[in-house]
């Protein structure tokens, strides 16, 4: 690409010029490198060169472009992002981070497809040839190769696109095992260290802040009070900030306390769109939960809380509010905001270096705390950016050496663990990538595991064994050597379910099933984990109700087997959903907040999904007569007299109970009503229940026993 046209790309892109990393990755000639890694900070450019790539790709090529990322909502970041960019190139984008079970042959269309890597890898299941169409993939957020739940599947997916003729661009943080990583890839290595607005990194104790570009400032009780005000000053009062902690409750207990700074320092106008966002986010649920009510509160007051209990709209509410109209000053957030999402603020303060985890607590790792204070610096707004470290004084020599003067670790592979070896081994076999155990091991001597350990007998003799796993579950057969995929376990590989998962659902056909029962198989699926928590103050009203509902049955447990418990708390969530409760009354009952209730759901709608097309595939008519009228109920939250009425376009579970209470039991009823007269129907707000909540008559309160009584 010369001079002249690299300018005139800029421009048409949006940009007057390139800034330090990316002139050097020019420079470097990453634009002609069949595959190139390139390690930078947070915030210092790493897009625009992917919209470099892309652009000089279709300069010499009509193959599409693959975008993957990690999460589907930087997905849908990058989707909005590349419309934009790339519409002055007549160049078409789509998004696919849905559906598994499906070829999504309607793709092929887009110039530029974006996906997440779990997306991509059920593309690859259902038609391998995906990797001769694109000829670019691009790869961003890389880094998370060496994440304990994700990793393992974008290590299965680079390992089959390496192994293609697919150029490749990856996109990484800073990594200390940078040069292994790329020498694994075939790819060119450009590394650098540069940041559009300089980081500043602070130590906080509680009692003094030590900077690292200025004196020590005294702080008071509590010191997160001090560091709020401190950073709400920069840039003449229009600073922002992120505070990460360790928990849910954590973020909204934060939220109350900082709006107390927070609201004096609004202006009249930041006031108003406050209230405007307040009041959106109390419509965001039919019915408000106590936690709906409180970010409400904390919303007009400048301030709010962010984690993955939150509703979606209202998380994408506060996002918005947040990085464009910026009325929201500051944001508490639990560490999985830190991933990927564009959202820069003045100062980061990470107040929770260490996390629990099997009873006990130890510190994140670097690489995750950078990627945290990565997002203080807003390149159109600050000069520079901070980012402070919280902890106590006893701690703050070990805080410092960690993460100011220590190393960043080394990215390991998670591919070694048997669940994930079954999961992916079943799917080389059934989608033709490996049809003996030679070829099996061809392909896992490929992956970086193999390249970074070099010695891969052990990972070998589990793969072996996984495999025999899968001949015990009929889900592959060996003849003379070769290894093939059942039809079941065929499907299983596209359904995209652990097989484990698969062959509980088809033990247990043969057994008679009421809704609690398949939904407490469900709830043994190794997708429904991690499962609910159980506190102890509910263990004993559970235990009660499960040994009345379960007992002298295949589902009764011991009374020390807790796991047991929390599947049939898990049972009695969906239970709850499926007879209409609202998010509230599951949130009152269960302690259960409305986004979790709706990621639990769209998962045991899912499996409910893979149970029935197993059911059908295997011809267990009784088993497919549950769990197809169970997938749609758990779609919508709806008893069973409701189905009919969902089927009608427009109808959910609020318009359904309130046309069926009116007497409107079919479909054919409601067609015959008429447009007009049915929204008169359902905007008259049918018979609700005052005392409850409850939309429509209904008197049944099964299914939410713990808080409610009998």
């Amino acid at each position: 690409m010369t001079l002249l046209q690299h300018q005139d790309v800029l421009s048409k892109l949006g940009y007057s010029e390139l800034n330090p990393l990316q002139r050097h990755a020019v420079s470097e000639g990453f634009l002609e490198s069949p595959r190139t890694l390139v390690c930078a900070p947070t915030a210092s450019g790493k897009t625009l060169l992917a919209l470099l790539a892309m652009v000089t790709h279709f300069a010499s090529s009509n193959k599409p472009v693959f975008y993957v990322v990690p999460l589907r909502a930087l997905a849908s970041e990058k989707h909005r992002e590349f419309k934009q960019s790339l519409a002055s190139f007549d160049k078409t984008v789509g998004l696919s981070t849905g559906d598994f079970d499906s070829s999504s042959s309607e793709l092929g269309g887009f110039d530029v497809l974006i996906m997440t890597s779990e997306k991509l890898d059920s593309l690859l299941r259902h038609d391998k040839t995906w990797l001769q169409k694109a000829g670019l993939f691009i790869f961003d957020e890389i880094h998370l190769l060496a994440d304990g739940s994700r990793g393992a599947t974008l290590e299965m997916v680079l390992t089959k696109v390496k192994r293609s003729e697919g150029k490749i661009l990856g996109l990484s943080a800073t990594v200390s095992n940078a040069p292994q990583l790329a020498q694994w890839l075939g790819a060119k290595l450009i590394q650098s260290d540069y940041r559009p607005t300089p980081l500043v990194i602070g130590l906080c104790d509680g009692e003094q802040l030590h900077m690292e570009d200025g004196p020590v400032l005294d702080v008071t009780e509590p010191a997160v009070l001090d560091l709020a005000k401190l950073a709400l000053k920069e840039k003449n009062g229009k600073g922002q900030a992120l505070f990460f902690v360790a928990t849910r409750p954590s973020t909204q207990a934060l939220a109350k306390l900082l709006a107390t700074v927070v609201r004096p320092r609004l202006s009249a106008e930041e006031l108003a769109q406050c209230k405007v966002l307040s009041e959106k986010v109390l419509k965001a649920l039919p019915v408000p939960t106590h936690q709906c009510r409180l970010l409400a509160e904390c919303v007009a007051q400048g301030v709010a809380f962010h984690h993955a209990g939150c509703e979606g709209t209202q998380r994408a509410l506060v996002e918005d509010a947040f990085k464009h109209t910026r009325c929201i000053k500051i944001i508490a957030a639990t560490t999985t905001l830190a991933v990927g999402l564009d959202m820069p603020a003045s100062w980061v303060v990470v107040r929770d270096l260490k996390r629990f985890s099997g009873g006990f607590s130890d510190y994140m790792s670097k690489m995750e705390v950078a990627q945290m204070t990565g997002r203080a610096g807003r390149p159109r707004f600050d000069t520079k950016g901070v980012g402070i470290l919280m902890c106590q004084p006893r701690e703050l020599r070990a805080v410092r050496d960690k993460y100011v003067f220590g190393k960043l670790e080394d990215l390991y592979s998670q591919l070694s663990s048997e669940p994930t070896l079954r999961f992916h081994a079943l799917a080389l076999v059934a989608s033709g990538y490996a049809g003996s155990f030679e070829k099996l091991f061809e392909f896992f001597h490929s992956t970086f595991y193999a390249h970074q350990y070099g010695d891969v007998q052990q990972l070998l003799a589990v793969v072996e064994k996984v495999v025999n796993q899968l001949k015990d579950m009929d889900f592959i057969r060996e003849k003379k050597g070769l290894l093939l995929a059942t039809p079941a376990g065929k499907r299983v590989a596209e359904l995209y379910v652990d097989p484990l998962s698969a062959h509980g659902f088809i033990q247990s056909m043969g057994r008679k099933l009421d809704d609690m029962g398949f939904l407490m198989v469900l709830q043994k699926a190794t997708e429904s984990r991690p499962l609910l928590t159980v506190k102890r103050a509910e263990e004993q009203i559970l235990w009660d109700e499960w040994f009345e509902s379960v007992a002298g049955t295949e589902n009764s447990a011991g009374s020390d087997d807790i796991e047991a418990l929390q599947r049939f708390k898990g049972a009695k969530l969906l239970q709850a959903w499926i007879t209409e409760k609202t998010e509230d009354q599951i949130y009152e009952g269960l302690d259960v907040p409305p986004g979790v209730v709706h990621a639990k759901v769209k998962i045991q709608e899912w499996l409910a999904y893979s149970y029935s097309e197993l059911a059908y595939l295997l011809n267990q008519s009784t088993a497919l007569s549950i769990a197809r009228p169970m997938r749609k109920r758990l779609q919508y939250g709806v008893k069973g007299e409701l189905l009919p009425l969902i089927s009608i376009r427009g109808v959910g579970r609020v318009r359904a109970r309130r046309l069926f209470d009116k007497g409107i039991h079919t479909k054919e009823q409601a067609e015959a009503l008429g447009d007009e007269k049915l929204k008169e129907l359902w905007k008259d707000g049918g018979a609700t229940n005052a005392r409850t909540g409850q939309i429509g008559n209904d008197q049944d309160e099964s299914g939410l026993q713990t808080k409610f009584g009998r």
